[in-house]
């Protein structure tokens, strides 16, 4: 199968991923290293049998194998290593409108993409 490319736009492109975004924003505003302290983020909202994960921090990922963000509370170990914090979405927002105002002091509105 032969890609006809040619027309496609080319250039240096960025990707900026925010690892475990959710975990890292409640991270640094305890003031802790998000990819250090062993921390989920835990949504236990009604709808969510019994409690969902969020976001997982790498260290918490590592320590007790949990899995990106598809476990549940249950799946949650009883240790007192790990943080376990509700959501702040406004936190999350806010934040991510901080990095996106990074990235437009060095390209144009129309060269970010959401």
């Amino acid at each position: 199968m032969k890609l006809f490319t040619h027309d496609e736009p080319h250039g240096v492109f960025l990707l900026i991923d925010n690892k475990s975004f959710y975990a890292s924003c409640e991270a640094v505003s305890r003031g802790l290293n998000p990819l250090k302290v062993p921390l989920v983020v835990l949504s236990e909202a009604e709808n969510t049998n019994g409690g969902l994960i969020l976001a997982t921090s790498p260290e918490a990922k590592h320590l007790f194998h949990l899995k990106a963000n598809v476990s549940r509370k249950r799946d949650l170990p009883n240790d007192p290593r790990l943080w376990v914090v509700p959501p702040r979405m406004n936190l999350y927002i806010q934040r991510n409108l901080q990095i996106n105002q990074i990235f437009h002091q060095f390209t144009t509105e129309k060269e970010v993409w959401p």
